[in-house]
């Protein structure tokens, strides 16, 4: 049985060299035929550029009108950054972590405010933000978001995802 082992892991090893063994590159074949064309994609991301500015105390919002209508905005991804020594999203955390920022959308206004970690009114020392960027990315189709599950029905959950 011993032998019968020791020919087996020969035998294996003999094959996976044999296996591994590769000859000279042979001519390249003729390219294939061209493909058709794709679909185009939803490329019409817009980046706005907004100078910096000081949040302190005393000045805890901004605004940053786009360039785009209130439809646009209301059909869109909206998204902006700051840059304080590197770029953060407005919404959450900023620099070291000595402020939390926010934002919110109406019409084609951004509205931006800093406030202390715990969501009250800022109290820190002044933050410098170098400069804001907002990136609208606007919607190839907007539908309307209407559940096809009853998610407080068991059996239709459990039907739903068996079905997936």
């Amino acid at each position: 049985m011993k032998n019968l082992k020791i020919f087996a892991v020969v035998l294996f090893v003999m094959g996976m060299i044999a296996a591994s063994c590769e000859g000279p590159e042979g001519p390249r074949g003729p390219a294939g035929a061209a493909g058709t064309n794709g679909t185009d994609g939803n490329a019409n991301v817009i980046v706005c550029g907004f100078p910096g500015d000081t949040m302190t105390t005393s000045n805890m919002y901004l605004n940053l009108t786009l360039p785009v209508s209130a439809s646009m905005s209301d059909s869109s991804l909206i998204l902006p950054y700051l840059f304080q020594y590197n770029w953060y999203p407005v919404g959450g955390l900023g620099y070291g972590g000595y402020y939390n920022s926010r934002y919110w959308i109406y019409s084609n206004t951004v509205g931006i405010a800093i406030l202390n970690p715990d969501g009250s009114d800022y109290t820190g020392a002044d933050q410098i933000w170098d400069s804001l960027r907002v990136f609208v990315i606007p919607a190839s189709e907007f539908r309307a978001a209407e559940s096809i599950v009853n998610f407080d029905n068991y059996y239709e959950v459990e039907d739903y995802f068996s079905q997936k």
